[in-house]
């Protein structure tokens, strides 16, 4: 009896183990190697267990030593973004929600041990799988037995296929949603790099206007010592230096701090070297900028336009961002997720047939050892649920107009975003061309006052406002075209085009 036991025992053990594992879901979709968390191209270190702030922030990111274009810093922040990395786990995630969906649909097989004794006979349930699991029934005295199962859903009324469905839509609204972080990262990126540009030209500004009035005091010197000005002109020339040295310095302290924000939104180590590309403040006429984003030449009309009152390139680009923007992709995911669900409690609530097949082999005290084969078909529908089918159907129903009005959200939300944007593009290109204007005639004005108060024909005051006009001028130029390129961005992003802009391919981007 003993052997008889023992031999059940390492049967059971040496069995089960291989029987109770599910059959392998598929992998996930992996990560297109070319574009984010590619090993060759990610420099991330791992994270620095109980180390200081200052090993995380330097050790703990990569360093970047280079000279660096504008889709050189999104491909690097898409790349090491803790956000955009969230968003791909929260897509491999859902992969496996579907992997794991299908698997319910496949053959379930088990192995089952029963070792029992006693004076009473009793019915014993297997330990809780999630795969196909036996009910025993063990007489009284010692008895072992071991059991293969196999089952297959032979029927569930459409709940196992709407439940892959709801898996599929789920992995779909993750991977538009992980487009959208992208596309907010990227812009993100855009407006830290043109900041850094926008704060580096000022700095520029404040030194060349620093060089003109520290000119102009060291000419005056001379002409207060052959007594042609009076003293106190040389004394303002002095405070005009020193307030023009705590200018530069104001904007190289702003300069700074613009770098370290954008290393911030790289996901980069502070001790990194950025050299970054003027050519990203320089003007696009938005005809031409709104041509890969419209789809069609700018300016000309749009058949069927829904209101003949809307520019024809907004309408356009309400088109192209109802077509490609994710945010409104995940929200149509999502209705269809909520569609899903409802169908599958429906079919939970139909028949449900499921075709088994067993073998055992069991031996009692006493007896000799026996086996056999069981096969067949397990059927049941519910007859009366108290109302709860109905419960259930009603809440999947109210969650599916929940998600539907959520969408109509978006829409408007995606709407109103891209006619802002569009109408600041248009702002922003006028004002870039007043602001070059106003700058020519600040130029000329200030070099007549300069020829002047040289010649001694005019006064000092008069020098130093056609400087400080002139020294506005400029700054109104460069924060145009700075608001201008940042207008362009955002109108990307308002459309969904920020992808196209940059020529990445996020996983689970439209190719």
């Amino acid at each position: 009896m003993n052997k008889v036991f023992l031999l059940a025992l390492w049967f059971g053990f040496a069995v089960g183990p291989l029987g109770a594992q599910t059959p392998r879901p598929a992998e996930p979709t992996p990560v297109p190697p070319a574009t984010l968390l590619s090993p060759e191209h990610s420099a991330v270190a791992a994270p620095a267990t109980g180390g200081t702030l200052a090993r995380l922030l330097l050790v703990g990111r990569p360093v970047v030593n280079q000279r660096l274009t504008l889709d050189e810093a999104v491909l690097i922040a898409r790349r090491e973004s803790p956000v955009v990395r969230g968003a791909v786990a929260e897509v491999e995630a859902a992969a496996a929600q579907v992997a794991a969906a299908r698997a319910e649909t496949r053959p379930m097989v088990s192995a089952n041990t029963f070792v029992s004794g006693g004076t009473l006979a009793n019915i014993v349930e297997s330990p809780q799988l999630p795969v196909a699991r036996m009910i025993m029934s063990l007489p009284r005295g010692a008895y072992a037995d071991q059991n293969l199962m196999v089952m297959f859903p032979l029927y569930t009324g459409g709940r196992l296929a709407a439940l892959v469905r709801q898996a599929a839509a789920q992995r779909g609204a993750s991977e538009a949603n992980l487009r959208a972080q992208g596309d907010e990262v990227a812009l993100l990126t855009r407006v830290a790099y043109r900041d850094v540009l926008l704060r580096q030209a000022l700095v520029e500004v404040a030194r060349t206007q620093l060089r003109e009035n520290e000119e102009r005091l060291r000419i005056d010197r001379a002409r207060l010592q052959q007594q042609q000005i009076p003293a106190y002109y040389v004394s303002r020339d002095e405070a005009e230096v020193a307030a023009s040295q705590q200018a530069v310095a104001n904007a190289q302290r702003d300069a700074l701090i613009a770098v370290s924000q954008l290393k911030t939104v790289l996901g980069v180590s502070l001790a990194s070297r950025l050299d970054l590309s003027a050519s990203a403040l320089d003007y696009q006429p938005s005809k031409d900028l709104l041509v890969p984003l419209t789809g069609e030449a700018a300016g000309t009309t749009a058949t069927g336009a829904v209101d003949p009152s809307l520019p024809a390139d907004l309408v356009a680009l309400l088109r192209r961002a109802e077509q490609q923007r994710p945010e409104l992709q995940t929200a149509r995911q999502r209705i269809a997720a909520a569609r899903a669900e409802s169908a599958a409690i429906q079919g939970g609530y139909r028949p449900q047939v499921n075709l088994f097949a067993m073998g055992d082999v069991a031996r009692m005290g006493g007896e000799r050892a026996s086996g056999g084969v069981t096969y067949g078909l397990a059927a049941s529908i519910p007859l009366y649920t108290g109302g709860g089918e109905r419960a259930r159907v009603q809440g999947a129903s109210a969650q599916r107009r929940q998600q539907e009005q959520e969408q109509e959200r978006v829409a408007l939300q995606v709407a109103q975003e891209v006619n802002a944007a569009y109408l600041t593009l248009m702002a922003a290109e006028q004002n870039i061309q007043t602001a070059r204007t106003a700058l020519t005639a600040a130029q000329e004005e200030y070099r007549a006052a300069r020829a002047r108060y040289d010649a001694g024909r005019s006064v000092l005051v008069e020098a130093l406002d056609a400087l400080a006009s002139r020294v506005r001028a400029e700054v109104n130029v460069i924060q145009a075209s700075y608001e201008y390129n940042v207008a362009g961005d955002r109108l990307r992003r308002a459309v969904g085009g920020l992808d196209a802009a940059s020529g990445t391919v996020l996983p689970g981007a439209p190719r």
